[in-house]
Parts: structure tokens; C-alpha cells; sequence
């Protein structure tokens, strides 16, 4: 295939955003207010990356147009059954299709964009009460013996006459893909190979066993000196927003090193 010129490239990526307007329009009005914050993390990867000039140019592949078509495909399927996952699925599946038919940006730019899909609720709320409890009592344990008397049942934590209830956000169900995402996203600025990319997200998704549940007991520490709305605050969007601002940091200095 040949490379098309700028100007085509900027038209094709307008057509793509044309044919996905009805879902990018339903994001913007309704979803990106009740998404969790972990899906606007997304944009701003892949800002960062355009702004420092990682975004990389590839052969361009033919089979970019199959995964075009699977994305309209799953918005206009979505559509028709009202299931706003499969509609909202199909966009970042059109990005991937499109930077690869173009050759730029890099594909391991473009799957960032999968980071705007959100799991579904039903998903993520498929083990609770349970897993808030477990990760809870953990807590709650840990703080008891250095003297904070909480008393906690199932996910709910008190002090006093106050109280901290766990959603099942706070496990690590949106934290997962997030640090997924990070991971990949260092990954590219470091330009590392796919298959070190995919062991970079998964590892970085493997940590959530670590993270959560000491978000959860900061939280709770955030939670015995302060207002409940801290510590809620702490938990979402504040654990999205440090583990983000780290991944900003350590790319910018890994940027900035000499090579």
C-alpha cells in the first residue's frame, strides 16, 4: 500500500469520526458523566504521546479496513439493541482499524483507545458485596492493631456514630485495565517490542492485588481523621488520578534522559 498524503490522512480520520458520531455524541452528552473516571484517562495518554512525538509511523496494512468494518458493524449492532458497550466498543476498534490502514499513528498508540471502554456494571459488580468485605476485613484488621477502633461488616466500615462503604469500584475492577493501560502506555514511550508491551500491561494489571487493597486501608486511615467524603474521594478518583500523574511523571523522565 502507499502512504497517503497528510491531507488525506486528516480527511480519512474526519470520515472515521463522522461514522462514529452517533456514539462519540452519546459519550460526550450522557456516558463520560457516569463512566468511571479510569475511561478518561485514555485521551490524555494519547495526548501526551502526540505532544511528545511518540506516536511512531508503520507499514501500512490493508488489514486495517477489516477492523474498520468490525467497529461500524458493533456500533450499528449496539444501536439496534440499545446496548450502549457493543456501540461504544466499535469506536476504539475503528481507531486501531484506521492507524493501521494509515500507518500512523503506530497501532500501540492507537490501542490505548480501547481504555475509554468501560466494563460493564454487571461485570463489575458480578462478586459483591464479597469482594469489598474480604478486602475490608483486611483493612480493618490491620488498622484494629495499631490501636484505631473500627468495627466493620460486610463492606462497610464505622467509627463511632460515622460510617465508609465500599462500592465495588474500590476492588480493583476499574484499577485493573487502568494499570493495564499505564503499563502499556510506558511500554511505548519507552519503544519497547509488543511482546515486551503486553508483559509490561499485564504485569502492571497483575499489581491491582497489591494496590487495591492498600488504597482501601489509606482510605480507611484518610477516613479515621477526616470526612467520609475524603476518604470516597481518595478512593475515586484519587487512586486513577496518583497512578496516573506517576505514569506522566516517570514518561516525561524517561523521555528526557539521555538515550
Amino acid at each position: 500500500m502507499t502512504r497517503p498524503s497528510p491531507r488525506a490522512e486528516i480527511a480519512l480520520w474526519l470520515a472515521l469520526l463522522a461514522g462514529f458520531s452517533p456514539v462519540l455524541s452519546q459519550f460526550l452528552r450522557h456516558e463520560a458523566w457516569f463512566a468511571p473516571s479510569t475511561t478518561l484517562v485514555a485521551p490524555v495518554l494519547i495526548g501526551f504521546l502526540l505532544a511528545h512525538g511518540r506516536v511512531g509511523r508503520e507499514v501500512p496494512r490493508r488489514s486495517g479496513a477489516v477492523w474498520i468494518a468490525a467497529g461500524l458493524a458493533l456500533e450499528l449492532a449496539g444501536i439496534a439493541l440499545h446496548t450502549w458497550t457493543i456501540a461504544w466498543l466499535g469506536f476504539p476498534l475503528g481507531v486501531l482499524g484506521l492507524s493501521l490502514w494509515l500507518g500512523a499513528p503506530s497501532w500501540r498508540v492507537a490501542v490505548l483507545a480501547f481504555g475509554l471502554v468501560a466494563i460493564p456494571d454487571g461485570v463489575r459488580g458480578a462478586f459483591t458485596p464479597a469482594a469489598e468485605s474480604a478486602l475490608l476485613s483486611g483493612a480493618c484488621a490491620a488498622w484494629r492493631a495499631v490501636g484505631v477502633d473500627f468495627s466493620c461488616t460486610g463492606p462497610i466500615a464505622r467509627l463511632g456514630a460515622r460510617h465508609l462503604e465500599l462500592g465495588y469500584d474500590d476492588v480493583g475492577f476499574t484499577l485493573a485495565p487502568l494499570l493495564a493501560q499505564l503499563g502499556w502506555f510506558l511500554a511505548v514511550c519507552e519503544g519497547a517490542r509488543p511482546a515486551r508491551a503486553f508483559g509490561r500491561a499485564a504485569l502492571f494489571g497483575a499489581a491491582t492485588a497489591v494496590i487495591a487493597p492498600l488504597s482501601i486501608a489509606v482510605a480507611l486511615g484518610v477516613f479515621a481523621i477526616s470526612a467520609e467524603a475524603i476518604a470516597r474521594a481518595f478512593l475515586s478518583p484519587g487512586v486513577c488520578l496518583a497512578c496516573t500523574a506517576i505514569a506522566l511523571a516517570a514518561a516525561r523522565r524517561r523521555l528526557r534522559a539521555p538515550q
